[in-house]
């Protein structure tokens, strides 16, 4: 039930206030939500990842999985599968809590982290399977019609354009970890400034397609599916 259901019901019925979960979020909180799903929509990442790592974000405790599942009014299905993939991607972490006998999440403070993981394991990766492709068409290419070929040279640039932005890459990830681990650096100053801001996007200025619950929905049965 969500929240706003939750409320209605304690107002109409007194007796059952108590038995009631207590929403998370206040309402203003519940509102930006929908900023972190489209953020995470935009590269590529399904947005019940984004609305369960922004709960996290906004939450003032550690979360229970059935915690989130109750705030968002999703399963528990669902809600498994994102923090499985929020965990893998660097972006939450969890902990068994023994006074409560389950595990509790937390969004990551260093969300440079998350960028780094996100950068090795599909960027690069990308790179990577793109230079092999290309490296295979060029040996095929060059057996069958000779080095002087002109698909040769394109095919050539293209392997000397994905070496070149894999070092760019791994000298971004060097810097950026080194930089993170001295105080002192301007890039660790400007993180941790950029931190206490944080995100600051009213959601209200996203469209109705952007913020459509039936979106979200669908998600969450493909993770079934």
């Amino acid at each position: 039930m969500p929240p706003e259901a939750q409320s209605a019901e304690a107002t109409e019925h007194p007796e059952v206030e108590a038995a009631l979960p207590v929403p998370v979020l206040d309402a203003e909180l519940r509102a930006e939500l929908p900023t972190f799903e489209v953020f995470f929509k935009t590269f590529g990442f399904r947005r019940i990842l984004g609305r369960v790592w922004g709960l996290l974000v906004l939450s003032d405790r550690p979360l229970s999985s059935k915690e989130i599942a109750v705030e968002l009014a999703i399963s528990q299905g669902a809600t498994s599968t994102a923090v499985n993939e929020l965990s893998e991607w660097g972006a939450i972490t969890s902990a068994f809590d023994s006074t409560r006998h389950c595990h509790l999440h937390r969004a990551v403070g260093n969300t440079m982290s998350i960028v780094a993981t996100v950068l090795r394991r599909r960027e690069q990766v990308v790179f990577e399977q793109f230079k092999a492709g290309a490296e295979r068409i060029l040996s095929h290419v060059e057996k069958r019609h000779g080095k002087s070929d002109p698909r040769v040279l394109t095919l050539r640039s293209i392997i000397s354009s994905c070496e070149i932005g894999e070092a760019m890459m791994q000298l971004i990830l060097n810097a950026v970890g080194t930089a993170l681990g001295d105080e002192a650096s301007l890039l660790s100053k400007a993180v941790n400034r950029a931190l206490r801001v944080g995100m600051s996007v009213p959601a209200k200025i996203l469209s109705k397609k952007d913020t459509d619950p039936l979106e979200i929905e669908a998600d969450e049965e493909s993770t079934h599916g």
